[in-house]
């Protein structure tokens, strides 16, 4: 940190970035400098045998260059292995001389590419000397070279920063934010974008529109940084350290916690409260979150049956013939039927009780299935989470957008590629009559819609979508994202129950809360007092380490922090982030938040912990122990399975956690 300026341009590599690259060019060439030597010796001893002067002479050019330049090679790599070990994460003064190795080994490539065509005309002849081994040496040596050679073309290429230049100021401010959008950031994030992408995805408009959408916000997180990928993996670290030195006092204060609290923190005797509507229970969420995994298809049932999935599976399939006449409810499904067998094997529904089933999987097009369930005498619209790299896209694509469908709060606002999946679940909704001929045969059963991770945020805002026709809709939502802005959350404590397990990541995420741990990121890395290397080396955080050696001190001061990018690490500065002022003024005018009536539950050693909470306590975003994992459904749903036998909690008789599986 900050990224390597060379030719005037900035690269995204740093000086310290180079101990990796050193290390491999040192133990790459290290083998030929004993290899080498011994050939040419040989040749030389016995060079009064050949007959051939031509390919005597031309030789006697290749083999001392070979040497030389291997030499070369391994000793700059020493040198830059040894100069970028040098320093700190945010002191790259002692590695000015990492870009000097770095022009010396550009010079020398050059001579790596003349003498791997020098290699390749003298075995194109085919008629020197062969001297034992000599032959043998030439090819390889070659053909190492041509591959050195286009490694470090495919580094240059991919590493060097063409179009970047320091005197690019221009940017567009884009609505609900504070910072405007850099038209070069925003180019670089969308071409990497679509190389991530383009080739997992499927080709269309929203694609596109996805695309651009998520480059601006990486653009609006990092316009102002000059970090690169080792600087963010290592800040992410140094942040997760602070994170979890946090998380031991409030692992403390939850164990202590009553069994039962609200959110302003009382103690309850029993769950729901009087203040909860009737149906917002543990009991029927646990059905419906058992119900909504279905959705999900064959992968999150043989995900959870590895040993004999594929056998339950088969009894199932249907067969592929042309003959087969096609079910006229399922749609985007293959040909054998393997998402409509994993998702009748996982809820245990009847054929006849599916109403519509959609596995058509786009870019704003997540798949859902209608559902009669008998038990709870309930229409149920499961809508499928986060599965592949279309919901991904939809999950990035977070702009904000006007929530204005009738029934909706005037200024309301919410994530924009949710909202776009939402409407397309409506208007196929709309279009078929799906709900109309479900709840007029049978009209005395309730309209419940439910999902997990996206497929809760998506159900959050279906649910204000359909409110206006259907006024007792019911939503359960399982682990959302931060999905509407707070004009819009008052609207949502009725008709939504949220339910969020562990330290789940995902309900912190919106545009504010990571902007404001990028910053957080950005103190740590200035703050530390080692090298990178050993950040990367260090070993789990440990409880009692203090000395500056083992540990780096982040106790924050609020300073503004400068970073300087040149040739020789001496110019002018290149990217400034003013964290005092970052501190002080928000990053966005608007945020988002996540919807409904919430409740939280935690896992500890004494028993089951549930708090009522707040959609502001969701911030910032903190990374600790299990914060991925406990997004996972299958933890949530062992949690509720239990918590779930009977309608209603006793704070007196909570049941105890049993080992998850």
């Amino acid at each position: 940190m900050p990224g390597m300026r060379l030719f005037g341009r900035r690269c995204t590599l740093a000086t310290d970035d180079f101990i990796l690259i050193g290390f491999l060019d040192c133990f790459a060439f290290l083998p030929w400098l004993g290899w080498i030597p011994v050939i040419y010796a040989s040749y030389i001893k016995h060079r009064s045998q050949c007959e051939l002067v031509q390919n005597t002479a031309l030789l006697d050019v290749c083999l001392p260059g070979l040497c030389i330049l291997f030499f070369l090679n391994w000793i700059l790599g020493a040198l830059s292995l040894i100069f970028s070990l040098r320093g700190t994460i945010s002191e790259p003064e002692p590695r000015r001389h990492v870009v000097t190795v770095v022009y010396l080994k550009l010079i020398v490539g050059i001579f790596d590419v003349v003498w791997a065509i020098l290699g390749t005309v003298v075995l194109a002849r085919n008629n020197f000397c062969d001297i034992i081994g000599l032959s043998l040496l030439i090819e390889v040596c070659t053909i190492f070279q041509w591959i050195v050679t286009f490694v470090r073309f495919f580094a240059i290429c991919t590493c060097y920063d063409w179009n970047f230049s320091k005197h690019t100021k221009d940017g567009v401010t884009k609505e609900y934010f504070t910072t405007p959008v850099r038209k070069g950031t925003f180019k670089k994030w969308n071409l990497r974008l679509q190389t991530l992408f383009l080739w997992c995805t499927t080709p269309s408009e929203a694609r596109k529109q996805a695309l651009e959408t998520a480059s601006e916000l990486l653009a609006l997180l990092s316009y102002d940084l000059d970090l690169v990928a080792s600087d963010v993996i290592a800040g992410l670290l140094l942040y997760r350290q602070k994170c979890c030195k946090k998380w031991k006092s409030e692992k403390e204060s939850i164990k202590l916690a009553p069994p039962i609290v609200s959110a302003d923190g009382e103690k309850l005797e029993k769950f729901p409260p009087s203040t909860f509507q009737s149906w917002m229970n543990l009991q029927l969420a646990s059905r419906y979150m058992n119900l909504g995994l279905g959705v999900f298809g064959w992968p999150w049932f043989v995900y959870r049956n590895i040993t004999c999935g594929f056998c339950l599976l088969f009894k199932r399939l249907t067969c592929c013939f042309p003959c087969r006449e096609a079910s006229k409810i399922v749609f985007g499904d293959n040909c054998c039927g393997c998402n409509l067998a994993g998702l009748q094997a996982t809820t245990e529904l009847e054929y006849e009780d599916l109403v519509h089933v959609s596995f058509v999987d786009k870019v704003f097009e997540v798949p859902f299935f209608v559902t009669y369930d008998h038990q709870t005498k309930a229409v149920i619209v499961a809508v499928r989470g986060t599965m592949s790299m279309n919901d991904v896209l939809t999950d990035v694509a977070a702009t904000f957008a006007c929530f204005d469908d009738p029934g909706c709060p005037p200024g309301a606002l919410c994530h924009g590629g949710m909202l776009s999946a939402s409407r397309e679940i409506k208007r196929k909704l709309e279009e078929q009559e799906i709900l109309d001929r479900a709840l007029q045969e049978y009209p005395d059963y309730d309209l419940v819609i439910t999902g997990h991770s996206l497929g809760a945020s998506v159900s959050s805002i279906l649910t204000l979508l359909l409110k206006e026709k259907y006024p007792n809709v019911r939503c359960f939502a399982f682990a959302p994202a931060p999905t509407l802005n707070k004009i819009a959350l008052p609207f949502t404590f009725q008709n939504i129950f949220t339910v969020i397990y562990g330290n789940d990541t995902v309900c912190y995420l919106n545009y504010e809360n990571t902007k404001t741990m990028v910053l957080e990121m950005v103190k740590c890395l200035k703050e530390c007092k080692l090298p990178k290397y050993k950040v990367f080396m260090a070993k789990d955080y440990q409880e009692n380490v203090e000395t500056e050696e083992k540990h780096c001190k982040c106790e924050l001061d609020l300073k503004n922090y400068g970073t300087n990018m040149s040739d020789g690490e001496n110019g002018e500065p290149f990217m400034k982030i003013d964290l005092e002022r970052s501190s002080e003024f928000p990053v966005v005018t608007e945020s988002v938040y996540v919807a409904g009536t919430i409740v939280h539950i935690w896992k500890t050693e004494e028993g089951y912990r549930l708090k009522i909470s707040k959609a502001d306590d969701y911030k910032p975003l903190s990374f600790r122990p299990k914060s991925i994992l406990d997004h996972f459904p299958q933890y949530l749903q062992a949690s509720l399975n239990q918590l779930g036998e009977t309608p209603v909690l006793n704070a007196c008789s909570m049941p105890k956690p049993t080992k998850e599986v």
